[in-house]
């Protein structure tokens, strides 16, 4: 039982934690069923450690004590997942209210407005005020540039109209609702201008925000933008010292993440270290006496709490913190310290917090490549220890550096294709200079920050410094993600995932027992499954039609005589990039034509086609197919096999088309009533087309969604696509 127990117990609990949370998520049970598992559970551990006691503890009490562990966090997980409080905002979906409550979120700024989250705490509808609570997502529309009047930790009121978020636009894509519903926010709120919120200023009772965490954050952004010039560099300096990734421009974020190089602009590791360093430099002479040992461990622990709180909480700053932490009082406490096991306390607590936690992006992320560097860097970076001579001392730091690199690109690189579907090929070169330079940028500013309150013109130099590392890190940064070779495109499934890392901890098991033959075959086993389960996956068949929403718009793609046939691309240059995402989602490697039907010309002629229609041109004729304009709103194909098929922009447009006989129609539905309702049903009751597809906008109302699906259950035909 002890070799169960130790040296990594931490990492034992973790593993149930985690089992128990996935099945709070995913296994739809009543609560009452966890709860009577965990009683059950707890009735039975406290029997074994009865019998069992003065002994070692048996395996019966060690399954009692896991299945307690995993049905608690099952019950805690389910019950955050699940329900909702009986006073939710939900309560009033599509009803204009006046929400009273806190902002529990940095505020966004977007292109049309801003957005935070807002913790409610009343609502006043219908001529009254009743208490409410939950989390709701603000969004108020302001003119493009205008900063929003608020700050995190403000009591607000604020009026508009309370609906669902949205859910993902295309299959495959980032799903809004249930991103916010794993943090706990099931509602929205559309506020129509700023002069329908009122601000109250700080929550006065929260006097850790109002004394300490505002007034560190405001003279942190205010050195910055004192000391530093505007542009790219103090958005820069900005993001990486407070965590607002989000005050970069949009250009400079992409040449960040095709460089492999986002993670330097999260508050992480490298910025928790720096901290440390200093105090512990600072609070030396302290720690010669155990009472002084556990003072620095408390003022540690503290001034972490209020950057972490300054910095926004991230997970990978609280991550740090905790671990930090874990180490430090391990050191006080005169114990051997075991990093991963370090990793899963704070781990542990995070997740004793809000379990909903390990579904974040950033905390897989963060937590996948901290546990690669620690298994992984002693192995990759030990060669090295062997290096003589003056060539040796010189290149040895090199070498444990980019061993930092490559472990923890080892480690993260799936988790970032699974979510994001791209893979940086050139991160593993770009690190090392880009994450020396950012170093250097924040060691330079620290003095600025401890010398702008008294000397503030000496306070300049290390500014300037700082800005100048930024500049060189911008400058690496751009170079590398510009190159056209830096990012892969990839998809990985669960199961390639689970293959890579197995793969990899089989390999790392054979090096520790120091079994060569034993990681040649955990490798080649690898490599056979990554090379023919491609091979051998069968080919799917795409999709006769494929409807693509693009903000406020649809594309459609469609196969007609066996070409491969987009229309319209979106209403701006990024939809592009949905198009390619739903093309490989669906199997449809090339684009034979693009035409325009109610995108630009620009966007529909940026598009990687063989062919393109823009909107001057009323025929395209190609051997297996022939497309034909009428007027603005029809479009006619005609493949080589004699089918014929019509797509056009609203049910208005088929009164001229009686005399037609298409085998298929697409009508493009924006807004849809009862007189389209008569308009659609008479025109296939005189046509009889064989199938007739409506594409419904992404804004359609829930009455117009409604006639649809009644006139799709009326008419055999009729398809209704949303």
């Amino acid at each position: 039982m002890a070799q169960f127990l130790a040296p990594y117990p931490a990492v034992r609990l973790l593993a149930i934690a985690s089992a128990g949370i996935a099945a709070g998520v995913c296994w739809r049970i009543p609560l009452w069923y966890w709860v009577a598992a965990a009683l059950i559970s707890f009735l039975l551990l406290g029997i074994f450690l009865f019998v069992c006691r003065g002994k070692p503890l048996s395996n019966a009490a060690v399954t009692a004590y896991s299945l307690f562990v995993f049905c608690g966090f099952s019950l805690y997980t389910g019950s955050l997942y699940n329900n909702l409080p009986s006073s939710t905002v939900r309560n009033w979906l599509d009803k204009e209210v006046l929400l009273y409550g806190k902002v529990v979120s940095r505020p966004r700024v977007y292109d049309k407005g801003a957005g935070w989250i807002l913790q409610t705490r009343e609502v006043f509808a219908d001529g009254e005020a009743r208490e409410a609570s939950g989390n709701v997502k603000v969004f108020l529309r302001m003119r493009h540039g205008t900063e929003p009047e608020v700050e995190k930790g403000d009591m607000i009121r604020v009026k508009g109209r309370v609906g669902l978020i949205p859910r993902a636009e295309n299959p495959g894509d980032f799903d809004p609702r249930e991103y916010y519903r794993k943090k706990r926010v099931h509602a929205e709120l559309f506020c129509y201008g700023p002069w329908l919120m009122h601000n109250y200023g700080i929550d006065e009772s929260d006097y850790f925000e109002a004394l300490l965490v505002r007034p560190v954050r405001r003279y942190l952004s205010g050195t910055i933008a004192a000391l530093v010039p505007p542009g790219h560099e103090q958005q820069f300096i900005q993001g990486v010292f407070l965590g607002q990734k989000e005050l970069l421009d949009r250009e400079v974020y992409r040449t960040f993440k095709a460089a492999g190089t986002a993670h330097v602009l999260a508050v992480s590791g490298l910025h928790v270290g720096l901290i440390v360093m200093v105090l512990l430099v600072v609070l030396q002479r302290l720690r010669k006496t155990v009472a002084g040992k556990w003072i620095v461990l408390v003022l540690i622990a503290f001034v972490l709490l209020v950057y972490s709180s300054v910095t926004g909480n991230a997970p990978s700053v609280r991550r740090a913190s905790l671990m930090v932490v874990a180490l430090t009082g391990n050191s006080v406490l005169s114990r051997q310290s075991f990093p991963l096991n370090s990793l899963a306390v704070a781990d542990l607590i995070l997740l004793s917090i809000d379990p909903l936690e390990l579904f974040n992006a950033g905390f897989l992320m963060t937590n996948a490549a901290v546990v690669a560097i620690i298994l992984l860097y002693p192995v990759l970076s030990s060669p090295s220890e062997t290096w003589k001579g003056v060539a040796g001392e010189v290149f040895r730091p090199v070498w444990k550096a980019f061993s930092v690199s490559l472990a923890a690109i080892i480690g993260v690189s799936p988790v970032i294709a699974w979510f994001f579907g791209t893979f940086s090929v050139v991160g593993i070169i770009a690190n090392l200079p880009v994450v020396f330079l950012a170093s250097c940028m924040l060691y330079a500013m620290l003095p600025a920050f401890l010398l702008n309150p008294v000397l503030p013109e000496l306070a300049l130099y290390p500014a300037s410094s700082a800005w100048f590392f930024a500049r060189m890190t911008l400058g690496v940064t751009e170079y590398f993600g510009d190159l056209s070779w830096a990012v892969v495109r990839a998809q990985p499934d669960s199961v390639w995932i689970a293959v890579y890392y197995a793969a990899v901890a089989a390999v790392l098991f054979f090096l520790y027992r120091k079994n060569p033959a034993g990681v040649m075959i955990a490798f080649l086993c690898a490599a056979n499954y990554f090379v023919w389960a491609p091979v051998l996956q069968a080919e799917r068949s795409s999709p006769a039609l494929v409807r693509i929403v693009a903000g406020n718009d649809t594309a459609l793609l469609c196969s007609v005589g066996g070409s491969s046939i987009l229309i319209d691309a979106g209403s701006k240059p990024w939809h592009r990039e949905t198009i390619n995402r739903q093309m490989r989602r669906n199997g449809i490697k090339k684009i034979d034509a693009a035409i325009q039907f109610a995108s630009p010309d620009s966007l529909v002629g940026a598009i990687d086609a063989q062919n393109h229609m823009l909107s001057e041109e009323h025929h395209l004729a190609q051997s297996s197919f022939l497309v034909a304009r009428s007027g603005n709103d029809v479009l006619k194909f005609w493949a080589g096999d004699g089918s014929f098929m019509l797509v056009v922009s609203d049910p208005d447009a088929l009164r001229r088309l009686d005399s037609e006989r298409p085998d298929i129609v697409v009508v493009k539905v924006n807004r849809f009533g009862i007189d389209d309702y008569r308009r659609l049903a008479e025109w296939v009751d005189r046509v009889h087309p064989r199938e007739c597809v409506v594409l419904c906008a992404p804004r359609l109302k829930d009455r117009g969604r409604g006639l649809l699906a009644h006139l799709a259950g009326k008419r055999g035909e009729v398809t209704i696509v949303e």
